[in-house]
């Protein structure tokens, strides 16, 4: 069984970069990197071409799964120290997880609703805020998931060093919302790096 979360866990490290490359595309060529930062653009691309929005939220959802099994992988992987800070780190995980559903699932409401007149202002205004909200504490929560866990493989040396190092400055860097985008460019090499330390531990087990 753990032999196989390992297998699970990196594959899905590397259906990951996948992913993170789609949601930079769509990012910086569908949506667009101003609009990101301006919730006005954002409802307008939602009333009158929402597919980028839809896509990006797609990702989000499939994002959510990938990274639910990678931290499940990782914490049994890791969890013979039995550390309790490895607990904690993996309960940060998940909340991460369960945020970026929610926040997918609110936009996607929001941009079914916001072509009605009467809601487009409630829509833009409040939902947007909490939608917003959950994304800085997915992205926070992840950050000290990444940070927690890799201190503590590094502490027990049960992955490469510089690999936790990787993961460390990422997890500090996910504190800081105007770095997401490093932190995405990042997690590419991150995530490569350790589907294959899971993939080969799998296979040598």
């Amino acid at each position: 069984m753990m032999i196989r979360l390992q297998k699970l866990g990196g594959i899905a490290a590397f259906v990951n970069v996948i992913v993170a490359m789609a949601t930079l595309a769509t990012v910086v060529f569908l949506i667009g990197v101003s609009a990101i930062a301006d919730p006005s653009k954002l409802i307008d691309l939602a009333i009158h071409n929402p597919a980028p929005l839809l896509i990006q939220d797609g990702l989000k959802f499939i994002s959510a799964g990938i990274s639910g099994v990678l931290i499940l992988a990782l914490a049994n992987y890791l969890q013979h120290e039995a550390s309790a800070l490895l607990s904690v780190a993996t309960g940060f995980g998940i909340l991460s997880v369960l945020c970026l559903v929610g926040n997918a699932t609110l936009s996607v409401y929001a941009i079914s609703q916001v072509s009605v007149d009467y809601q487009a202002q409630w829509s833009g205004n409040h939902l947007n805020q909490i939608i917003g909200i959950l994304a800085v504490v997915s992205i926070s929560l992840d950050g000290l998931w990444l940070l927690l866990m890799s201190w503590t493989a590094l502490r027990h040396q049960q992955l490469p060093s510089f690999l936790c190092y990787l993961g460390i400055g990422m997890g500090v860097f996910s504190l800081i919302p105007p770095l997401g985008i490093i932190v995405l460019l990042l997690s590419m090499v991150w995530s490569m790096w350790m589907g294959k330390v899971l993939l080969k531990e799998a296979s040598a087990g």
